[in-house]
Protein backbone atom coordinates (compact mmCIF):
# COMPACT_ATOMS: atom_id res chain seq x y z
CA UNK A 1 0.00 0.00 0.00
CA UNK A 2 2.81 2.43 0.80
CA UNK A 3 4.34 1.75 -2.62
CA UNK A 4 1.13 2.74 -4.39
CA UNK A 5 0.76 5.89 -2.28
CA UNK A 6 4.39 6.85 -2.95
CA UNK A 7 3.94 6.30 -6.67
CA UNK A 8 0.68 8.27 -6.69
CA UNK A 9 1.89 11.30 -4.74
CA UNK A 10 5.42 11.21 -6.19
CA UNK A 11 4.09 11.28 -9.75
CA UNK A 12 1.48 13.95 -8.97
CA UNK A 13 3.96 16.27 -7.25
CA UNK A 14 6.69 15.80 -9.88
CA UNK A 15 4.31 16.55 -12.77
CA UNK A 16 2.76 19.51 -10.89
CA UNK A 17 6.26 20.92 -10.26
CA UNK A 18 7.08 20.47 -13.96
CA UNK A 19 3.89 22.38 -14.84
CA UNK A 20 4.70 25.28 -12.50
CA UNK A 21 8.28 25.40 -13.81
CA UNK A 22 7.10 25.37 -17.45
CA UNK A 23 4.64 28.21 -16.79
CA UNK A 24 7.30 30.22 -14.98
CA UNK A 25 9.76 29.69 -17.82
CA UNK A 26 7.22 30.64 -20.47
CA UNK A 27 6.07 33.77 -18.63
CA UNK A 28 9.64 34.92 -17.98
CA UNK A 29 10.93 34.39 -21.54
CA UNK A 30 7.96 35.13 -23.82
CA UNK A 31 6.45 38.55 -24.49
CA UNK A 32 2.79 39.29 -23.90
CA UNK A 33 0.81 39.80 -27.10
CA UNK A 34 3.17 37.80 -29.31
CA UNK A 35 2.88 34.29 -30.68
CA UNK A 36 5.92 32.07 -31.10
CA UNK A 37 5.42 29.35 -33.70
CA UNK A 38 7.01 25.98 -32.96
CA UNK A 39 5.24 23.89 -35.61
CA UNK A 40 3.45 26.04 -38.25
CA UNK A 41 -0.32 25.62 -38.09
CA UNK A 42 -0.09 23.14 -35.22
CA UNK A 43 1.79 24.31 -32.11
CA UNK A 44 2.42 27.83 -30.86
CA UNK A 45 3.40 29.50 -27.59
CA UNK A 46 1.25 32.46 -26.56
CA UNK A 47 0.81 33.90 -23.07
CA UNK A 48 -2.69 34.12 -21.60
CA UNK A 49 -4.19 34.30 -18.13
CA UNK A 50 -7.41 32.73 -16.97
CA UNK A 51 -9.43 33.76 -13.91
CA UNK A 52 -12.24 31.30 -14.62
CA UNK A 53 -12.43 27.60 -15.35
CA UNK A 54 -11.99 25.94 -18.76
CA UNK A 55 -11.73 28.52 -21.56
CA UNK A 56 -12.07 31.35 -19.03
CA UNK A 57 -15.71 30.58 -18.24
CA UNK A 58 -17.23 31.84 -14.98
CA UNK A 59 -14.39 34.03 -13.66
CA UNK A 60 -14.53 34.09 -9.86
CA UNK A 61 -12.32 34.00 -6.80
CA UNK A 62 -14.29 30.97 -5.63
CA UNK A 63 -12.27 28.72 -7.95
CA UNK A 64 -9.32 28.93 -5.54
CA UNK A 65 -11.40 27.30 -2.81
CA UNK A 66 -12.90 24.78 -5.19
CA UNK A 67 -9.41 23.88 -6.46
CA UNK A 68 -8.14 23.54 -2.89
CA UNK A 69 -11.05 21.26 -2.01
CA UNK A 70 -10.56 19.18 -5.17
CA UNK A 71 -7.00 18.14 -4.30
CA UNK A 72 -7.79 15.94 -1.25
CA UNK A 73 -11.01 14.76 -2.89
CA UNK A 74 -9.13 13.50 -5.97
CA UNK A 75 -6.49 11.82 -3.81
CA UNK A 76 -9.17 10.14 -1.69
CA UNK A 77 -11.06 8.83 -4.70
CA UNK A 78 -8.01 7.23 -6.28
CA UNK A 79 -6.38 5.91 -3.11
CA UNK A 80 -9.43 4.36 -1.44
CA UNK A 81 -9.50 1.42 -3.85
CA UNK A 82 -7.07 -1.32 -2.87
CA UNK A 83 -7.53 -3.05 -6.24
CA UNK A 84 -6.69 -0.11 -8.53
CA UNK A 85 -4.30 -1.05 -11.32
CA UNK A 86 -1.02 0.77 -11.92
CA UNK A 87 -2.63 2.47 -14.95
CA UNK A 88 -5.60 3.70 -12.90
CA UNK A 89 -3.26 4.99 -10.20
CA UNK A 90 -1.13 6.77 -12.82
CA UNK A 91 -4.20 8.37 -14.40
CA UNK A 92 -5.35 9.53 -10.97
CA UNK A 93 -1.89 10.98 -10.31
CA UNK A 94 -2.08 12.95 -13.59
CA UNK A 95 -5.51 14.30 -12.68
CA UNK A 96 -4.20 15.30 -9.25
CA UNK A 97 -1.09 16.90 -10.83
CA UNK A 98 -3.28 19.05 -13.07
CA UNK A 99 -5.42 20.12 -10.13
CA UNK A 100 -2.35 20.96 -8.02
CA UNK A 101 -0.62 22.88 -10.84
CA UNK A 102 -3.61 25.11 -11.51
CA UNK A 103 -4.46 25.45 -7.78
CA UNK A 104 -0.89 26.67 -7.19
CA UNK A 105 -1.37 29.44 -9.75
CA UNK A 106 -4.75 30.42 -8.30
CA UNK A 107 -3.33 30.52 -4.74
CA UNK A 108 -0.16 32.46 -5.58
CA UNK A 109 -1.30 34.68 -8.47
CA UNK A 110 -5.10 34.75 -8.40
CA UNK A 111 -5.30 33.37 -11.95
CA UNK A 112 -4.02 30.46 -14.02
CA UNK A 113 -1.22 30.96 -16.55
CA UNK A 114 -1.71 29.40 -19.99
CA UNK A 115 0.91 29.38 -22.73
CA UNK A 116 0.33 26.50 -25.16
CA UNK A 117 -1.77 27.16 -28.26
CA UNK A 118 -2.95 24.40 -30.58
CA UNK A 119 -5.50 25.94 -32.97
CA UNK A 120 -8.50 25.84 -32.72
CA UNK A 121 -8.25 24.94 -29.00
CA UNK A 122 -7.98 27.95 -26.65
CA UNK A 123 -4.69 28.44 -24.78
CA UNK A 124 -3.89 25.85 -22.12
CA UNK A 125 -0.98 24.72 -19.96
CA UNK A 126 0.75 21.49 -18.99
CA UNK A 127 -1.59 21.01 -15.99
CA UNK A 128 -4.62 21.11 -18.31
CA UNK A 129 -2.96 18.65 -20.70
CA UNK A 130 -2.06 16.06 -18.03
CA UNK A 131 -5.45 16.39 -16.34
CA UNK A 132 -7.17 15.64 -19.65
CA UNK A 133 -4.71 12.82 -20.40
CA UNK A 134 -5.58 11.23 -17.04
CA UNK A 135 -9.30 11.47 -17.75
CA UNK A 136 -8.83 10.09 -21.28
CA UNK A 137 -6.75 7.21 -19.90
CA UNK A 138 -9.49 6.26 -17.45
CA UNK A 139 -12.17 6.44 -20.15
CA UNK A 140 -10.05 4.28 -22.47
CA UNK A 141 -9.40 1.82 -19.63
CA UNK A 142 -13.16 1.61 -19.05
CA UNK A 143 -13.79 0.79 -22.70
CA UNK A 144 -11.02 -1.80 -22.91
CA UNK A 145 -11.63 -3.60 -19.64
CA UNK A 146 -15.09 -4.50 -18.39
CA UNK A 147 -15.09 -5.07 -14.61
CA UNK A 148 -18.59 -6.54 -14.42
CA UNK A 149 -18.75 -10.05 -12.94
CA UNK A 150 -19.76 -12.86 -15.24
CA UNK A 151 -22.49 -14.97 -13.66
CA UNK A 152 -22.76 -17.65 -16.31
CA UNK A 153 -20.37 -17.36 -19.23
CA UNK A 154 -22.41 -19.76 -21.37
CA UNK A 155 -25.14 -18.73 -23.81
CA UNK A 156 -28.72 -18.28 -22.59
CA UNK A 157 -31.03 -21.20 -23.16
CA UNK A 158 -33.75 -20.69 -25.76
CA UNK A 159 -37.00 -19.46 -24.28
CA UNK A 160 -35.32 -17.86 -21.26
CA UNK A 161 -36.13 -14.19 -20.43
CA UNK A 162 -32.68 -13.02 -21.53
CA UNK A 163 -32.15 -15.11 -24.67
CA UNK A 164 -32.60 -12.16 -27.03
CA UNK A 165 -35.37 -13.94 -28.93
CA UNK A 166 -38.79 -12.71 -29.97
CA UNK A 167 -40.24 -13.16 -26.48
CA UNK A 168 -37.72 -10.52 -25.27
CA UNK A 169 -39.12 -7.72 -27.43
CA UNK A 170 -40.40 -4.86 -25.29
CA UNK A 171 -39.49 -6.54 -22.01
CA UNK A 172 -37.70 -4.85 -19.16
CA UNK A 173 -34.23 -6.38 -18.83
CA UNK A 174 -33.64 -5.08 -15.31
CA UNK A 175 -32.98 -7.24 -12.25
CA UNK A 176 -35.35 -10.14 -11.77
CA UNK A 177 -36.64 -11.40 -8.39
Amino acid sequence: MIGRWSFFFGTALAVAALDVAAKSLAFSHLSAGTTTTLIPGLLHLQLATNRGIAFGLFPSGAWLWISAAAVPLIAGVFLRSKTASRLETACGALILAGAIGNAWDRATLGYVRDFILVPPIPNFNLADAVLNAGIAGLILRGFLHDHRPVRDPGPAQAGQPDDGGLRDVGRDHGPRP
